[in-house]
């Protein structure tokens, strides 16, 4: 009796696991109706820089792929990420403004709000390392953060949950992260640093043809040439913050004199960089702008106070003012003022507009890829 009891016993624990090997057979076989995942390795990006342009950083946990940059290309330029859909990192970055914004003093968030600041150009952004006039973000995917949640307002569930219902995003996600990939917040940011960084000038505007590449100032015309001559010398000293590079800028912060406090370190109506280092020494300082397609990104300075390129040279030669924090390299021989003649002052626009890049504005890498035209 008690055998029999015992093979029973074994019979049915052999049934038992037979049941459960077909049931966990049959709920891992796919479904014939999915498409089954093969997703090849996300190709590298090559980066075509302009000559004399330094190599870029690219962090190490987030090499361009060109899956990850056409990802990132329909990202930036999506408005459904914002919170009710109204705006997108395009909007306020147009390619046709020098990726600024679209003449505007003060850009609008996804609220209709103003922003604080005016709309800085994010070409070439790749090559910084300090983001926004006060520098408060060290990387390019801190920044894009920085931005999507202070001007977009993103709702990161809801963009998440609409991107994951999307095949064609799917797809795209797949293409640059693999079939095990999450569509999630850091990969999002990822690949929208990963076509920032590919927004670099074309080496095609007159600047590079005529000077840098040849190394012939003498190519210029003879405004462009006088005007080149004001920039590099003392008497315009533009370039100690503009020309330590091709990039134009110094990636640096200058109290450059827009305003007059007096004596007080605490006189200005924007601290800039001291707003965020709560270190006085920096309050009025601002990052120096690239120079490269500044015709196409005005108004001008942190608060968009100068309408025209013009008006910026007024400034800097009759109208720079006293402060505290004052950058040295804005005092000369004593005085902190340029008093340029009028045809210096022309010259040195005519230098200044050989940097417009308007490649850089009708290249479909950088066009909004939702806009079809007919």
């Amino acid at each position: 009796m008690r055998s029999r009891l015992k093979s029973q016993l074994l019979l049915f624990t052999f049934a038992t696991l037979a049941l459960l090997t077909f049931l966990l057979e049959e709920g891992c076989r796919k479904d014939p109706n999915m498409e089954p995942c093969n997703a090849p390795a996300a190709k590298p990006y090559t980066l075509v820089k302009p000559f004399r342009f330094p190599d870029m950083t690219i962090p190490a946990d987030n090499a361009l792929t060109e899956e990850g940059v056409d990802l990132g290309h329909y990202l930036f330029f999506d408005s459904t990420l914002s919170f009710n859909h109204s705006i997108s990192c395009g909007s306020c970055h147009r390619p046709e403004y020098g990726f600024a914004d679209s003449g505007k003093v003060f850009s609008l968030n996804a609220k209709s709000l103003p922003t604080k600041r005016n709309t800085p150009a994010l070409l070439n952004s790749g090559y910084q390392n300090k983001f926004f006039y006060d520098g408060r973000q060290l990387t390019l995917e801190d920044a894009i953060d920085d931005a999507i949640v202070h001007e977009m307002f993103v709702d990161w569930d809801a963009s998440i949950n609409y991107l994951s219902a999307s095949s064609f995003y799917t797809k795209k996600f797949i293409a640059a992260y693999g079939c095990d990939s999450a569509i999630n917040k850091k990969n999002i940011i990822k690949s929208m640093a990963q076509f920032i960084r590919t927004i670099i000038s074309s080496g095609s505007s007159e600047i590079d043809t005529k000077l840098i590449i040849p190394n012939n100032p003498s190519m210029l015309s003879a405004a462009e040439y006088n005007g080149y001559q004001l920039f590099v010398s003392a008497r315009g000293d533009c370039f100690h913050c503009h020309f330590t590079s091709p990039l134009t800028s110094d990636n640096l912060f200058h109290n450059s004199g827009l305003e007059d406090s007096d004596t007080s370190f605490f006189g200005f109506e924007d601290l800039g960089r001291g707003g965020f280092t709560k270190d006085s020494i920096d309050n009025g300082k601002f990052k120096t702008p690239t120079l490269r397609n500044i015709t196409m990104t005005g108004p001008y300075m942190h608060d968009g106070r100068f309408q025209t390129l013009k008006e910026v040279i007024d400034f800097y030669s009759d109208s720079v003012k006293w402060s505290p924090t004052l950058d040295p390299k804005m005092i000369h021989a004593g005085n902190i003022r340029l008093h340029l003649t009028s045809p210096e002052k022309a010259d040195l626009l005519a230098f200044i507009n050989t940097m417009a890049d308007r490649d850089i504005s009708v290249n479909p890498q950088y066009t909004n890829p939702f806009y079809k035209p007919q």
